[in-house]
């Protein structure tokens, strides 16, 4: 028969919950709590539903294997309307409270409704506690988190909340795990603080079952002894994390430089993994589980941003708030991205639109009268680490920047849209489409906007191919021959990685192969899983978020690129002469995608997949 599958549904408005089950293989052809919350908005979120509303849902969808004995299944998923795209919102990190919620035996979390004053949520198997939390209402979160802990007297427990830019309704608000890991774009710290909610704490200690437990743990076992073996080939990436990433990309794909406008950064080797890593490294995190340790701590002893103890920025943040602004202060990036982490903030949008200010201050677009007295000049470290207060508060020019780039664009009006990077109202990660071709139409047709998480469609152009779903050769990245059907096979690859909450670097560095990961899947839910039935499923959850998409209005006009990448060529790097011929690949991912010309789910489509009920839906 197969275990229940129990979403927990809390009323802030009433101060109430309850829980509902479905059979676990009812839902095992959406990928599980993915799925199953892209559903849910769909089917009771509208297009005139206020993000910042009520009436919007805010979901915590941990992976299908999340918490259980699968290395590199900790992954969890954030799930709303976006305050700052109004499309489908989705941010997923390895926080230890998704982790808890699977084990205090619930697989979905749904919130609704608005609480009248500022409470937390304390969850356990059978029981749900709404805690007061108007004494923690202005803390950072951090601070905010160990207070929960004493409050509860409780050490085991995962905690994950939002910080002042939450509170503050601020756009760019993210939400932040205990462990420092960030459920970052799209906003949805926001959508915690416009329901009066300051933090969820879950306390779960159940083993995760699978219906055929004895296959489950064989698979397991598996994959574990697969990656062990690959652990010395991965030592350079263990040491730097992501940081690693920076001198790479600068030197072979173009780091994003000047608010895009130029490939090649003089300051690399300044802000490098390698240079945190000689200076500031002091210790390795874990996330659970996982023998890959690539979270950095490091300490800032002396200089006027010490002292600072704090985990290591990943890639995109050193580049967002660095190469970005052409700020080479390494320091001052450590310190803005813990200033982020702190005050609840995505690294990403807003080193982007700091960049974007940056720019159009230079361009004599912005003035000292119409940002509060600050020259807001590229490569000033200073004036960005009190943009970023400014921006965390909802306080003075940094009110205006805290809309997100689009907005804030719209607002300064004469003609600065042109140099607002993102796509779907979403800033741009920082990965170069201008070096693969791929990327620019697999930001233009990602379902949260610009991302590059969402596809990784980059990956033969790496050399890392996926033969199991006919990913078989290395590809140029400045080509656009075929890439429509890599950006799409990738997209439905990375819903599956996602739904079952596996990290993509164990997945990819450490090459596990889909197909046991099909089998993992199979044991758990009770029903075969070939690896084409789990790709199709990915599939099918993509069309469901598009459908979505579809229902808030997006349509194939929205499917595109920032001006920059499409008419301007990169004056200098490894990608110079360039810009992305996006056109070609978006008519041809149409055809492959079975989107009409509008961008819409084909009827016949929606009857393939098995999912005509979203027919009536959009």
């Amino acid at each position: 028969m197969g275990r229940a599958f129990k979403i927990l549904r809390v009323n802030l408005s009433r101060l109430c919950f309850h829980v509902t089950e479905r059979k676990i293989i009812e839902v095992a052809d959406v990928l599980g709590a993915m799925g199953v919350a892209t559903n849910i908005l769909l089917e009771e979120v509208k297009r005139e539903s206020d993000p910042l509303g009520p009436e919007n849902k805010l979901m915590l969808a941990p992976g299908a294997l999340t918490g259980s004995a699968v290395v590199g299944a900790v992954k969890s998923a954030v799930i709303s309307k976006s305050p700052l795209t109004e499309i489908y919102g989705e941010s997923i990190f390895s926080a230890d409270c998704g982790i808890h919620l699977k084990r205090a035996g619930y697989d979905l979390l749904v919130i609704e409704g608005r609480a009248e004053k500022p409470v937390y949520l304390f969850i356990q198997k059978g029981n749900v506690e709404f805690k007061d939390a108007s004494n923690l209402w202005g803390m950072e979160t951090f601070e905010a988190f160990e207070a929960i802990r004493r409050d509860l007297n409780e050490r085991n427990v995962g905690v994950m909340g939002i910080g002042p830019a939450g509170e503050r309704l601020v756009r760019l608000a993210s939400i932040i795990s205990d462990n420092g890991r960030a459920a970052a774009r799209c906003g949805l710290g926001a959508v915690m603080g416009s329901k009066n909610l300051k933090a969820i704490a879950c306390k779960g200690d159940n083993e995760i079952e699978a219906v055929d437990a004895t296959s489950f743990e064989k698979v397991a076992s598996e994959i574990k002894e697969h990656l062990m073996r690959r652990l010395d080939r991965l030592s350079r990436f263990r040491m730097l994390g992501t940081s690693g990433g920076v001198l790479i990309h600068e030197v072979e794909e173009g780091l994003p430089t000047k608010n895009w406008s130029r490939g090649s950064f003089p300051g690399a080797e300044k802000i490098s993994g390698e240079r945190i890593a000689e200076k500031f490294l002091v210790g390795r995190r874990t996330c659970f589980g996982c023998p890959m340790a690539c979270q950095g701590v490091i300490e800032l002893k002396d200089g006027p941003y010490a002292p600072l103890k704090a985990k290591r920025p990943e890639y995109e943040s050193i580049a967002a708030l660095g190469s970005l602004c052409m700020n080479d202060n390494l320091e001052s990036i450590i310190k803005a991205a813990d200033l982020c982490d702190r005050l609840g903030l995505d690294t990403i949008s807003t080193g982007t639109v700091i960049a974007f200010a940056m720019e159009c201050y230079e361009r004599g677009l912005l003035t000292k009268n119409e940002t509060g007295g600050l020259e807001i000049k590229f490569g000033d470290h200073e004036v960005m680490i009190k943009l970023i207060e400014q921006i965390g508060r909802r306080e003075g020019f940094g009110a205006i920047l805290g809309e997100g780039v689009k907005r804030a664009a719209e607002r300064i009006g004469r003609g600065a849209e042109r140099f607002a990077m993102h796509v779907k109202g979403l800033e741009l990660p920082m990965h170069s489409p201008y070096r693969y071709k791929e990327l620019g139409l697999q930001y233009a047709v990602s379902e949260r906007g610009a991302c590059h998480l969402r596809g990784l469609s980059f990956l033969p152009a790496w050399g890392m191919l996926l033969p199991e779903v006919g990913i078989d050769k290395v590809v140029d990245g400045f080509s656009i021959e075929g890439k429509a059907r890599i950006c799409k096979i990738l997209q439905d690859v990375c819903r599956v990685w996602d739904a079952l909450g596996m990290c993509k670097h164990v997945v990819t560095f450490g090459g596990i192969p889909l197909t046991k990961l099909a089998a993992l899947y199979s044991a758990l839910v009770g029903v075969e899983f070939e690896l084409e039935d789990l790709v199709r499923a990915g599939e099918r959850v993509w069309i469901l978020q598009r459908a979505f998409n579809v229902k808030m209005g997006i349509r194939r006009k929205d499917d595109t690129l920032p001006k920059r990448f499409l008419e301007e060529p990169l004056p200098d790097g490894v990608a110079r002469g360039q810009i992305v011929e996006l056109e070609p690949m978006l008519k041809e991912y149409y055809e492959l995608r079975g989107l009409d010309e509008d961008g819409k789910p084909r009827i016949e489509k929606l009857k393939e997949l098995g999912i005509e009920h979203v027919i009536s839906l959009i």
